[in-house]
């Protein structure tokens, strides 16, 4: 899917079953991952791509107005 997300706004912090990649296509947004206590912040700006395997916890938030591709790996 894509997701626009305008600068300061935020997706809350969730988790999907399958594994996933989130590509920064343009913009730049900061993905936290993990739990609260061992979270890691990485921002993504146009061109990378972060892989999260199944279950992890994550939240993002725009630094810039962004667009992201995101692709969750569901196995049966």
């Amino acid at each position: 899917m894509r997701l626009v997300l305008l600068a300061g706004k935020r997706v809350p912090p969730h988790a999907v079953l399958g594994e996933i990649t989130i590509q920064c296509l343009e913009g730049s947004v900061d993905v936290t991952a993990g739990e609260a206590v061992d979270s890691k912040t990485h921002t993504l700006v146009a061109g990378q791509l972060l892989f999260l395997g199944g279950g992890v916890l994550h939240g993002l938030i725009g630094i810039e107005d962004a667009s992201v591709l995101v692709t969750i790996a569901l196995r049966r």
